[in-house]
C-alpha cells in the first residue's frame, strides 16, 4: 500500500533516501560556472563585493545589477549573493550553488508538509515520495544552475511557508499571519498574486466549500498581493524595462509554451537553456491550436476532477500548474517566450498530481498496487540520474552553448554565446562562423554586431569591425555598445573620439566599472590628476574594495611593467606605469615613452607635452626631440 501506516522509523528513513537522492542528483554541479544574467546580477555587480551594502539592496534596485535596464527589486537575492561572495571573498561559484542547493532542501520540506495537507494524514510518504520527485526533476537544472533564478527559490519559499500556514492553522487564518512569508518572500520575486489564485482553488477544491466562501478567503491575500506588486514595481530602477513585445502575439503563443511545459514535466527530454520557441504568427497556426486545444482539456480536466473528493489532489495540483503560469505565460509580454526556470513553480503542483494518480490506479487495480511505490522511487532515480546528465551541459559557458546550438538550432543568441566562447579561447576563425551564422536569426542584434565587431579587430579586419560597432550602436543606443566601441576606438589610437563612448557608457550603467576604470586609466595617462582623483573616488563610491593604486614599488619595477605593456600594444596601461615610474626618478626615457604611449591613443598635444617635459630634463635627448619633430611640434 501507498498509504502510510508504517512506524515512525520508516518515514524517517523514506525522508533520509529523499535528501540523499537529491544530493546525489546535484553533487556534480558545485563547480559549474555562471552564465546569462549572472555577469551583471553577480559577476559585475561591485554591490555585492562588500555585506556593508547591505542596507542600500533594501533601499535602491540599481544594487542589483550593473545595467540599470535589468535592475528590478529583488534585494533578497541581492543579499545572499553578498553573503556569499564574503564567504570567500571571491567569485567561486561553490558557495554560491551550495547556497542554491540549501534553498532547494528548505523547499523540499516545505512542499512535503503541503503535500501531506494534500493527500490527507495517512500519505505521509507518500507526500515525501511527491516532495523528492520534485527537488530532482530534470525540468529543474536551470533553476539550480542559473544562479540568478535564486529569486524562484527565495519566493518559493515564502509563497510555499505563507500556504503551509493557511492550510494547517485554518481556524486562525483570520490572523493573517500567513501573509508575513509571503510578504518576506516577494522580497526576492513578486508572484504574489497568484498566491490568491492558489487559495481559492484549494478552498473550493480541496476543503469542497462554495465558491463564495473561496472567493471570501482570497481577499486578504489579493489585497496584499496587490499592494505588494504596486509597491515593489515602484521599488524597480526607473530605468528598468520588462522587455517582451506585442501583448497579442505573446497571448496567442503561449498555449502552445504551456503544452511545452506540460511535456517537459512529464518527460523532460531535449531540455535547453535558450529555446528556439518564437511567437507564432497566426492564431490558426498548427502550433497555436493545439496549444489552445490542450488549455481547453487541462481546464475541463481540473473541473470533472475536482468533482470527485478522491481525485481533488489530481485537480488541485493540475490547477496549481495552470495558476502558477499565468504571471509568465499569459498576458504580459516577456523578453523570451519561454524559459525553463519558469516551469519551476508549475512542477509543484504537476509532481503531486502524478504520484496521486499513481495511487489512484493502485486503488483501482490491486494487482497492480505493490509495483505502484518500485514505480515512483524508479521514476524519481531516473530523474535524478537526468539530472546529474543536465547539470554537465551546465559545467562551463563552452558546453552550455554548444549544447543550445544542438538542441535549439535556430537560436541566433545561443550561436552568438557559443561564437563568445570560441572568441575567448583564441578561436577567431570559429567565433566568426558562430556570429555569421547567428546573424541569420537575429540580424538586427546589437550584441551580436558588438561581438562581430570585436573578432573582426582580433582577425585584423579593422574597417570592418568598425562598421560593425557602429551599427551596434545604431541598433541599440546601450552601455556594451558605446564600451566597446570606445574601447576599440582607444585601442586604434582615436582616443579623443573614444573618450565620450567611454562617458556615456558610465552614463547609461552608473555601476558597471569597466567603462569607469577604462577612462581613469586614460585620465591617470594623460595626467589630468583632477579628473582622475574624481574618477577614482567615484568608484571607490560604488565599490570600495577596488584598487585604482600603481601596481609598482619602484623606478625599475614601473619601467619594465610599462614597457611591457607598450609591447603588447597596451598603450594606456603603459603610460600608466611610466607615469608611476617618474615618480621615483624623473628620466627623459620615461617621459619619453609617456609621450609615445599617448601618442599610440590618438592625444596629440598630451603627447607633446611629455616629449617637451623629456628634453627639460634632458636637452640633449635626441629620440624625444625626433618624436616631437615627427608629431609637427
Amino acid at each position: 500500500m501507498l498509504s502510510d501506516t508504517a512506524p515512525r522509523n520508516r518515514l524517517i528513513l523514506a525522508s533520509i533516501t529523499a535528501v540523499i537522492l537529491v544530493l546525489a542528483a546535484y553533487a556534480n554541479f558545485f563547480h559549474n560556472s555562471f552564465h546569462f544574467d549572472d555577469d551583471h546580477v553577480i559577476v559585475e555587480n561591485p554591490s555585492i563585493r562588500s555585506l556593508a551594502n547591505w542596507p542600500r539592496f533594501f533601499t535602491d534596485a540599481h544594487t542589483f545589477s550593473s545595467q540599470p535596464a535589468n535592475a528590478t527589486y529583488r534585494p533578497l537575492v541581492t543579499l545572499s549573493f553578498a553573503i556569499d561572495y564574503a564567504t570567500r571573498h571571491s567569485l567561486d561559484p561553490v558557495p554560491f550553488h551550495t547556497t542554491q542547493l540549501l534553498l532547494l532542501l528548505i523547499t523540499a520540506i516545505l512542499l512535503a508538509i503541503v503535500y501531506w495537507h494534500l493527500f490527507g494524514r495517512d500519505y505521509a510518504l507518500l507526500a515525501v515520495a511527491a516532495s523528492a520527485i520534485f527537488c530532482v526533476h530534470t525540468g529543474n537544472t536551470e533553476t539550480m544552475n542559473f544562479l540568478s533564478s535564486r529569486s524562484e527559490l527565495i519566493s518559493a519559499i515564502g509563497f510555499l511557508g505563507a500556504f503551509a500556514l493557511f492550510i494547517h492553522w485554518p481556524a486562525r487564518r483570520k490572523w493573517l499571519l500567513y501573509l508575513i512569508p509571503l510578504a518576506l518572500g516577494a522580497l526576492a520575486k513578486a508572484p504574489v498574486v497568484i498566491f490568491a489564485g492558489v487559495v481559492i482553488a484549494w478552498v473550493r477544491v480541496v476543503e469542497r466549500r462554495r465558491w463564495s466562501e473561496a472567493l471570501t478567503a482570497s481577499i486578504p491575500s489579493f489585497v496584499t498581493g496587490g499592494a505588494l506588486l504596486v509597491a515593489l514595481n515602484r521599488m524597480n530602477a526607473p530605468e528598468w524595462i520588462a522587455g517582451g513585445g506585442s501583448r497579442i502575439a505573446y497571448l496567442m503563443t503561449q498555449p502552445y509554451v504551456w503544452l511545452h511545459y506540460a511535456r517537459l514535466a512529464l518527460l523532460p527530454a531535449g531540455l535547453s537553456a535558450d529555446t528556439d520557441l518564437e511567437l507564432l504568427p497566426h492564431w490558426y497556426d498548427t502550433n497555436a491550436l493545439a496549444g489552445l486545444a490542450f488549455v481547453i482539456l487541462l481546464c475541463i480536466a481540473i473541473a470533472r476532477l475536482a468533482r470527485t473528493p478522491e481525485l481533488a489532489p489530481v485537480s488541485f495540483g493540475l490547477a496549481w500548474f495552470a495558476i502558477t503560469l499565468l504571471p509568465t505565460s499569459s498576458i504580459v509580454p516577456l523578453a523570451e517566450v519561454a524559459n525553463e526556470h519558469r516551469l519551476f513553480f508549475p512542477l509543484m503542483g504537476m509532481a503531486p498530481a502524478a504520484v496521486w494518480s499513481v495511487e489512484i490506479i493502485s486503488r483501482r487495480h490491486p494487482k497492480l498496487r505493490r509495483y505502484a511505490m518500485a514505480a515512483i522511487v524508479i521514476v524519481a532515480v531516473a530523474l535524478a540520474c537526468g539530472t546529474r546528465v543536465r547539470n554537465r551541459a551546465w559545467l562551463t559557458e563552452e558546453t552550455l552553448w554548444r549544447d543550445v546550438t544542438e538542441k535549439s538550432p535556430r537560436n541566433g543568441r545561443g550561436w552568438m554565446n557559443y561564437g563568445l566562447t570560441q572568441m575567448e579561447a583564441g578561436r577567431y576563425i570559429a567565433a566568426k562562423n558562430a556570429f555569421d551564422h547567428a546573424a541569420q536569426f537575429t540580424p538586427n542584434y546589437s550584441t551580436l554586431e558588438i561581438n562581430r565587431g570585436i573578432v573582426a579587430a582580433a582577425l585584423g579586419q579593422q574597417d570592418e569591425a568598425e562598421r560593425y560597432l557602429t551599427r551596434a550602436v545604431s541598433i541599440s543606443s546601450d552601455r556594451n555598445s558605446h564600451f566597446y566601441y570606445g574601447r576599440w576606438l582607444l585601442q586604434r589610437g582615436r582616443g579623443m573620439e573614444a573618450e565620450p563612448h567611454l562617458a556615456e557608457a558610465a552614463r547609461l550603467a552608473p555601476t558597471w566599472m569597466p567603462p569607469r576604470t577604462m577612462a581613469l586609466e586614460v585620465a591617470i595617462a594623460r595626467g589630468d590628476t583632477a579628473r582622475a582623483a574624481s574618477l577614482a573616488a567615484a568608484i571607490h563610491a560604488i565599490d570600495p574594495t577596488a584598487s585604482v593604486d600603481a601596481r609598482c614599488d619602484s623606478y625599475r619595477a614601473c619601467f619594465d611593467q610599462g614597457w611591457a605593456a607598450t609591447q603588447a600594444n597596451r598603450h594606456a596601461e603603459a603610460a600608466v606605469d611610466y607615469r608611476a615610474a617618474v615618480r621615483y626618478s624623473r628620466t627623459p626615457l620615461a617621459y619619453n615613452n609617456i609621450g609615445w604611449s599617448l601618442q599610440s591613443l590618438g592625444f596629440r598635444d598630451d603627447a607633446a607635452t611629455a616629449y617637451k617635459t623629456a628634453l627639460e630634463v634632458d636637452p640633449a635627448f635626441t629620440r624625444a626631440r625626433n618624436n616631437l619633430a615627427a608629431l609637427g611640434g
